[in-house]
This record gives structure tokens, C-alpha cells and sequence, in this order.
């Protein structure tokens, strides 16, 4: 049997409008009262649904508008602080404060922050950083009591603005009661240029305001909309007498939870109620909007029993009436789903211009599709935020990484330095400027050694250099060795203005630091204020560790090199003198042999130009056609002399010449062994020698036999013809008050060569 001839049977599968017409068709055929109980069910649970359709749609209105209530606050609060002169009197006030002064800032708050026509708030306090009202203001509405002076220290204000500051944002929200009144305050962190916190800045939004967002537009349902916060602090409308009572239900639990949704449950009252939740993100609330699910009830019941007598009077014409209206409300409701539907799976395959016609509806349908609009909009912006976000990190990775291979390979310093420095500017697109300063042996000044453009060659001829320590981002950065950050160098004291870099508007100064010596500063400019997010200032300090590495290393490798050629000139100095030495002792200028038969040429010229280039050189053709070469002798870097040869130029090619070379090398070594093993003969005999005379001189005990055979011993060592030893006393008289002389007996002696006459 084919299962899908039968699957019309299963009324799962039925389109909606065939559901529908089957069930009232159903209905019809029932008892009457059967169908008004079913009626009157069906109706109670349409009223059930379309008061969580509107409670969802009331309490999501509500969120927007109390979110853009905050916003504005802090709109405002960013407006009025964002003048440069009006943040400067804040802190110079909190700095000194005065009446004078005072005033001043009062008539301020009065004036932008309090004005009538405008203000959404009923005061506003200026408290110093221990948490005293050193300045407040309020409307006439508000000003039954002053602030001025109170120490608010301990106040859930006070700890929501030292709690901002530890996590480095410049705007909270709290709320609090005052008296037996909620109050739903902006603060504001007022921060020096060092990042200390001045003062806060504090603004309680006038409750009214809160209480007209709150209250009810509509009189579909008698909907309690409310704000609650940790500490039970309640912001409602006002209420009549038979309203829902706010109250800490499990929707506002859910909500400061961070839970958002449509539930049924019951107040602590006992009333079970419809309720919609929400967190305000940012902030410490939470939005609930409410309604009894027996006044949903009894609407649905109103509706119900006001129509029961057309039931009866007419139950089939209803009935055919009732049908033509669901098909009529099936096609009306059946086709938007439809296409939202499609939607939702066009977005879910990141197509985000999906049409959705649908969303220009004003009923709940196209609130519906206009609230999925929205969605896929704040869905798409984030993508768009995440991508750019990971291209903009991909290519920071990318711009680090060739920047530390190309460190990583690179040993000339110079050509490092002005390579890094031009690799910064074409792979960081926010900066125009780069350069790299070195300090000097002192430790005193940062001396610039590599930058950009033609603004760098002639900071470079000039030998631009700035003190460590000195009223400048590049020797500050040097003498703190931390970062130093000037993102608008307008209102930066540290900024060394240039002539030739006009357009500088930001500035970042990074010190090289290797071990715990700073050997450097990294110096990056950029024409944007601003500039130097944390996340691009930690890459370039990842890039500007990378450089002091490299620098140290290029330095260390110029160093070994210097000294490598040290040592090579060194043991070249030495096999010279050792050779020079060994010429010395066979008393000739030079050593030479030919084998052969000598030709008429003149081979003096082509030796002379191999030992000069250290290198093999081949002559002309002779009218022998042959080829003369000559290959220098070199030992340990050092020529010795050159062999020459004359080749049949038919027979030349490079393996000859090679062979020629590796000769050569083989006879330089051959050389060098045999002086090596004449010198270690030589010592070898020397040793023999003094061994024998200082065993002779043992065999003796009287003195003059001692010098005696001391000078026969040492002229037979050294085969001269006379030698003579002369003991002296202080004076040099002997002991027998004569002058001392030769061959007596007071010690001296004097002994002739063989062949030799005393």
C-alpha cells in the first residue's frame, strides 16, 4: 500500500484552512451547547493568547522606551561633559573649590543639564572622589531639600561609581530610594588626564518621566508595567485602586537574571498573572509588564457573552459565517507566517535582504514582522562588527608576523631599523608617522636613528635627538619605561610639537625595553584623534618587543663579526710574524724553487697581482699558446708567496684552475706543518740543552768552578766566541777592595770559545 496516497488521512498534514472548515463543520453537527462550551473554551484561550501576543508586544515597547530614556541620559550627561572648558572648570573645581566656582557650575546644571523645555532630570549633584556633594542643583520641583555637603559615601550611588571606575567605564546607572521614593540616577566619572578619577557627576531622572513610559496607552487589558531592581527598588505609574500590584514575582527575578520572555505564574499575592520580562542591559533593572490572566479571562468572556445571542438566534447562519472568517483569517494570517518563515530560513543561510512586506502591517502580524526586521538588522550589524573586528585583528597577526620574521632574519641595524619603521606605516593604515629612537652610551638621550618620509630624512640630517626624562611622549616613555599615549596631542603637555609633522593628532610612544635596560623608543604618529584603541596600542607593544629583540640581536651579531675579523686579523698577523721569524733564522728574504723549463716570460707582474687580490689570476695567451696562471699561497688568511704555472691553453678550464687552487692550498698547508714541526724541534732541542747545562752547573759546588763551566756551557750553546760573567758587590768593588776581573778568584769568570784565546 503506498503510504503517501494516504497521508491526506493524517489531519497533521491538512493545510490550515482544511482544519478549519473540517472543525466548525464538526461543530455544527454537535448539540448546540457542546458547540457553545468548545465556542466559549476556544474563545477564553484565544483571549489567553492574545494577552501574551500584547503583553509581549507591550512590555517589548515599554523596553525600547525606557532604553532610550537611559540613553538620552546619558546623551546628555556626554554632550554637556564633551566641552572641553566645561570639564576643565570640573576638575579645577574638585582641584580647588570655591564658592565662586561653585556657582558657576550650579548655573551650568540649571541652564544645560536642568532646563525645563528639555531636562529629563529633577537634580543633579557634582560629588568629589571621597563621596561628599560638593556641588548640587535641582528644579523647582525638587528643591524641598539640599544635598550640599552630605557625605554619600556609603550610598549604593557612591559604590556604583568607584565600582565603574575599577572596570574602566565612564558611565553607570543605579537606583536607590530616597526616602520612600525611588530614584533611578546616571553617573558619570569625571577623570583627570593621568586616568584618576576627579569626581562624579550624578543625575536623577526626574520619576515622572519614568512613571508617562510606564503607564498604559491601551485599554485592551489592564497591563502593570514596572521597573524593579537587586534591592526591591520599584518604579511604577500610578496605579487605580483594582491594578495589579507590583510586586517581586518570579518574572523579575527572571529579569535581573538576564532572562527575557513571556510566562504565566503567580505573584506572591496568590494571582496568577501573564507576564513579560526583560533585563535593561547596562543597567541594574529589570522590566516586567503584567496582567491577571482572569482579567484576559474575562475579556475573552465579554467577547463571548456578548455575542451568544446571535448563537442562538442564528446558530447555522453563524456557523457559515464563522467558517468564511477563519478561511478569511487563515489567509490573512497563513501567507505572512509563510513568508516570515522564509525569511527566518534565508537569514539563517546569511541572506540578509530577505523582503519582508509584511512589517508595513499595523496590526500584530506586521508588529510581528516588524520586530523580526529589527532583529536581522541588529543580527546583521553585529556580523558586519564581528568581521571587521576580524579582519581588522587578522591583519594586525599578519602586519606582526612579517614584522618579526623580517626581524628575525635581518643583521645590518640600520637597514633593520628603517625597514621595520616602513613596514608600520604600509601595514597600520591609522598611522602616517613612524620612527625609532636609541638611547646613547650615557643613558641620557634619545637619539633618532631610523624614520619616515621626508619629514624623516630631515628630523635625521638635523640629529634630531630629545633628553631622557624630558617634557616629551618619546622621554617620558624612555624614563617610565611603560608606554606613553597622547591620543589628542592638542591637549597633551607631553606632545613635542614638530614643524614638519603639522598634521600629527595622536601620538604613541613605546619603549624598547631588553631585559631590564631600555635600549630604545618606538615613536608612532597618527593624524586621527583618538587613535590607539587598547587593542592596536597591545599589538604595537607585541611589535615594539619584537624590535628590541632584534636590535639586540643585530647589535650582538655585529659585535661577534667585528670581533671575528679581529681574531682573523689577529691570527694573520701572527702566521706572518711566525713566517717572518723563520725567514729571519734561515737568513733569507725568500724561498722558491722551480721545476720545468724556465720561458722568457715575465711572470713577476701576474704574482704580484694574486698575492695583491689574494686571489687565482691567469695571464695572457703566450706565443706558446699557453696560458700562465698564478695562485697565491695563503695560510690562516695570511700570503705567504704564489706558484705559478703555464698551462696549454687547449687543456685550460676551470677544473685546472681549481686544481691549481686546492694545490696551492695543499702546499700552504704542507709549509705551515713544516714550520710547525722545525719550531717544535727546535724547542725540543733548546729543552735538551738547558736540561744538560743545569745538570752540569748541579755536578759543580765551588763557585768558580760554577761560572767556569756556566760560560764554557753557554758558548757552546750559543757557538759565540766569547762569554763573560760578572758578579758585582754594592759598590762594585770585590771583597779584596780591587776592582773585579776576569778568570781570579773572587767569583767572576770568563771562558773563550773553542779555537778561541782567553
Amino acid at each position: 500500500m503506498n503510504k503517501g496516497s494516504w497521508a491526506f488521512l493524517n489531519p497533521v498534514n491538512w493545510p490550515i484552512w482544511v482544519k478549519i472548515v473540517v472543525l466548525v463543520g464538526a461543530g455544527v453537527l454537535t448539540l448546540a451547547l457542546p458547540m457553545f462550551m468548545v465556542v466559549r473554551t476556544a474563545t477564553v484561550d484565544n483571549g489567553i493568547d492574545s494577552a501574551e501576543s500584547y503583553i509581549q508586544l507591550n512590555g517589548t515597547q515599554h523596553l525600547v522606551a525606557v532604553n532610550s530614556l537611559f540613553d538620552d541620559a546619558k546623551i546628555a550627561f556626554d554632550t554637556f561633559l564633551g566641552d572641553q572648558s566645561v570639564q576643565s572648570r570640573h576638575i579645577a573645581f574638585l582641584t580647588d573649590a570655591t564658592e565662586t566656582a561653585r556657582g558657576q557650575l550650579e548655573t551650568l546644571y540649571d541652564t544645560r543639564l536642568l532646563n525645563p523645555a528639555s531636562t529629563i532630570f529633577d537634580e543633579i549633584r557634582l560629588l568629589d572622589p571621597d563621596g561628599v556633594v560638593v556641588a548640587a542643583q535641582a528644579t523647582d520641583a525638587a528643591a524641598d531639600t539640599t544635598t550640599l555637603g552630605l557625605n554619600q559615601s556609603r550610598t549604593n550611588t557612591f559604590r556604583a561609581a568607584t565600582a565603574a571606575v575599577a572596570e574602566g567605564r565612564a558611565h553607570t546607572l543605579t537606583a536607590a530610594s530616597t526616602g520612600n521614593q525611588p530614584a533611578l540616577e546616571v553617573i558619570h566619572v569625571i577623570t583627570r588626564r593621568t586616568g584618576e578619577p576627579a569626581g562624579y557627576l550624578i543625575g536623577r531622572i526626574d520619576n515622572s518621566r519614568i512613571q508617562s513610559l510606564l503607564a498604559e496607552t491601551s485599554a485592551d487589558y489592564p497591563v502593570t508595567t514596572f521597573l524593579i531592581s537587586q534591592d526591591d527598588v520599584m518604579f511604577a505609574p500610578q496605579l487605580a485602586d483594582d491594578a495589579l500590584m507590583p510586586s517581586r514575582s518570579l518574572g523579575a527575578v527572571r529579569a535581573l537574571n538576564g532572562q527575557s520572555g513571556v510566562q504565566r505564574y503567580q505573584q506572591e499575592s496568590g494571582a496568577e498573572v501573564i507576564g513579560y520580562f526583560a533585563p535593561l542591559t547596562g543597567t541594574p533593572l529589570g522590566l516586567v509588564s503584567e496582567v491577571r490572566v482572569t482579567d484576559a479571562a474575562a475579556r475573552a468572556f465579554d467577547f463571548y457573552n456578548a455575542r451568544s445571542f446571535v448563537l442562538v438566534a442564528g446558530f447555522a447562519a453563524l456557523a457559515s459565517v464563522l467558517v468564511a472568517a477563519l478561511l478569511l483569517l487563515n489567509h490573512t494570517l497563513t501567507p505572512p507566517l509563510h513568508r516570515l518563515r522564509q525569511a527566518s530560513q534565508a537569514l539563517a543561510q546569511g541572506d540578509f535582504d530577505f523582503a519582508v512586506p509584511d512589517s508595513r502591517r499595523g496590526d500584530e502580524i506586521g508588529a510581528l514582522a516588524s520586530s523580526f526586521v529589527q532583529m536581522r538588522d541588529q543580527v546583521q550589524t553585529m556580523v558586519q562588527m564581528l568581521e571587521a573586528r576580524l579582519e581588522a585583528r587578522a591583519r594586525d597577526i599578519s602586519a606582526t608576523q612579517l614584522i618579526s620574521q623580517f626581524a628575525a632574519t635581518q643583521r645590518d641595524l640600520q637597514s633593520l631599523m628603517d625597514n621595520v619603521v616602513s613596514l608600520l606605516i604600509e601595514r597600520f593604515p591609522n598611522l602616517y608617522h613612524a620612527q625609532i629612537f636609541l638611547i646613547d652610551i650615557e643613558g641620557k638621550n634619545a637619539i633618532l636613528q631610523a624614520s619616515t618620509g621626508e619629514a624623516g630624512k630631515q628630523l635625521l640630517a638635523r640629529g634630531h635627538r630629545l633628553a631622557v626624562g624630558s617634557i616629551s611622549i618619546v622621554g617620558q616613555a624612555a624614563a617610565q619605561k611603560r608606554p606613553t599615549i597622547a591620543r589628542d596631542v592638542e591637549a597633551s603637555r607631553l606632545h613635542h610639537k614638530q614643524q614638519f609633522l603639522p598634521e600629527t593628532r595622536a601620538e604613541m610612544a613605546i619603549p624598547l625595553i631588553f631585559g631590564e635596560q631600555v635600549i630604545g623608543v618606538l615613536d608612532v604618529q597618527s593624524k586621527q584623534k583618538e587613535a590607539f584603541a587598547p587593542e592596536e596600542a597591545d599589538v604595537l607593544q607585541i611589535v615594539a618587543n619584537q624590535i628590541a629583540v632584534a636590535i639586540q640581536t643585530a647589535r650582538l651579531y655585529e659585535e661577534s663579526v667585528r670581533r671575528l675579523v679581529q681574531i682573523e686579523q689577529a691570527n694573520r698577523q701572527a702566521t706572518v710574524r711566525a713566517w717572518e721569524e723563520y725567514m729571519r733564522e734561515q737568513q733569507q728574504d725568500a724561498l722558491s724553487s722551480r721545476a720545468g723549463h724556465p720561458s722568457d716570460e715575465d711572470l713577476s707582474a701576474l704574482r704580484k697581482a694574486a698575492l695583491a687580490t689574494r686571489q687565482a689570476v691567469v695571464g695572457q695567451l703566450t706565443e706558446r699558446d699557453t696560458l700562465p696562471i698564478a695562485v697565491p699561497i695563503q695560510i690562516g688568511g695570511a700570503v705567504l708567496g704564489a706558484v705559478e704555472w703555464e698551462i696549454p691553453a687547449a687543456d685550460f678550464n676551470e677544473g685546472k684552475l681549481e686544481l691549481a687552487k686546492e694545490l696551492s692550498n695543499r702546499l700552504a698547508l704542507g709549509l705551515e706543518n713544516a714550520r710547525l714541526f722545525q719550531e717544535s724541534r727546535r724547542a725540543a732541542e733548546r729543552e735538551r740543552m738547558v736540561n744538560n747545562i743545569a745538570a752540569r752547573l748541579a755536578a759543580q759546588t765551588n763557585i768558580s768552578e760554577i761560572l767556569q763551566t756556566a760560560v764554557r756551557e753557554v758558548g757552546q750553546a750559543l757557538k759565540t766566541p766569547q762569554v763573560s760573567i760578572r758578579l758585582h758587590g754594592a759598590d762594585g768593588i770585590g771583597t779584596n777592595g780591587k776592582s773585579n776581573g776576569n778568570g781570579n778568584g773572587n767569583g767572576n769568570g770568563s771562558h773563550p770559545t773553542p779555537g778561541e784565546k782567553n
